[in-house]
């Protein structure tokens, strides 16, 4: 994978999926969610293939994460969108080391949802 299937990736979530985020009052959604995204591509990454190891909810997606191939594809500081190479699925994931990513837990096709949980 590389930057722009990740971004097409993120492009077809933000088209496809209406995006799972709790609008601060005084805030229109489609204007929270155009700019959390205009976040989330800011943090977009050259993807990197990372090994989960963990996950803080383990009756979520864990196993299916941890066995499948997972590339990060945004970071900001210790969390990484993670997204399965093969699906339209994301994850958000924490640590320091691509080779010992700790997720969530849980996934979805919302690539938003999942940045800001």
């Amino acid at each position: 994978m590389n930057k722009d299937e990740a971004i097409a990736k993120i492009r077809h979530s933000q088209v496809t999926v209406e995006a799972q985020v709790i609008t601060p009052p005084g805030r229109s959604y489609a204007e929270y969610v155009r700019e959390l995204y205009g976040n989330l591509l800011a943090c977009v990454i050259e993807p990197v293939k990372v090994r989960v190891t963990s996950a803080c909810a383990l009756e979520g997606d864990f196993e299916r994460y941890r066995n499948e191939k997972v590339w990060a594809i945004a970071r900001d500081g210790g969390s990484w969108l993670l997204a399965l190479e093969n699906a339209d699925d994301f994850a958000l994931g924490f640590g320091d080391d691509p080779m010992d990513i700790m997720m969530h837990g849980f996934s979805s096709n919302d690539a938003l949802g999942e940045w800001c949980t």
